[in-house]
């Protein structure tokens, strides 16, 4: 199946949620998600970052606790390349800690990629549309389309949770398997999509992985005139 590219309307209703990261909804947009094991990021790492997000956030008016609308409403009062380096900079911090490929790594065995990967395929062309995707040892990037009026968030969560009963099943891994937020981006142009294929196809390399301990996947996209 060829996938067309559906880029941020900039004109389009979004919707801004937050949780530790900003995540923005967009119906029919094209996401960059990364999702990620529990045990991918040092515990008191990810305290150290989360820490320093709501200070950054508190410092522009977005307080804990905060009337989500309001929010939502003051982050997009924030300067707009503050805020793209904000994202940015987390986005970078993230994917290169990840890479490092820190925790128990379920991911680089063949039996619980396949078991993920046949997840991630289970609703493609139902809920949403399946895009070029990397299975590393402890985390996933995946280009994805949802479809109608198909939550990312509610995708992600049934994604993790039918994974997570087959790796208790099977005996892989019992009990908490995934973090439960993911990061997100919708992607603004053609540009953004090829740079982003392109991260993901390289991303084994840059971690150094040998082939038994990934699994990549392309998606054709449809050519723009």
């Amino acid at each position: 199946m060829t996938l067309k590219f559906n880029p941020f309307n900039p004109h389009g209703k979004t919707i801004i949620h937050h949780r530790n990261l900003p995540h923005w909804q967009q119906d029919g947009a094209t996401y960059f998600v990364t999702f990620r094991l529990a045990d991918s990021i040092p515990r008191h790492l990810a305290a150290q970052w989360n820490h320093e997000r709501r200070q950054w956030l508190a410092a522009r008016g977005l307080a804990d606790g905060m009337d989500p609308e309001a929010r939502a409403q003051a982050y997009r009062t924030i300067d707009k390349k503050q805020r793209r380096n904000f994202e940015r900079q987390n986005a970078r911090r993230l994917f290169m800690e990840l890479d490092q490929c820190r925790g128990t790594c379920l991911l680089k065995e063949i039996k619980a990629r396949d078991i993920l990967s046949e997840s991630m395929k289970f609703h493609d062309g139902e809920r949403y549309h399946s895009g070029d995707f990397v299975i590393m040892p402890n985390h996933v990037h995946w280009i994805v389309q949802p479809m109608d009026s198909h939550r990312l968030e509610k995708i992600l969560q049934s994604i993790k949770r039918f994974s997570s009963t087959r790796f208790t099943k099977e005996k892989i891994h019992p009990g908490r398997l995934w973090q439960s937020e993911s990061h997100d981006r919708i992607i603004r142009d053609r540009a953004e999509l090829d740079r982003i294929r392109k991260y993901i196809g390289n991303n084994p390399h840059r971690a150094h992985l040998p082939p038994s301990h990934y699994l990549h996947e392309s998606a054709d996209w449809l050519n723009e005139s």
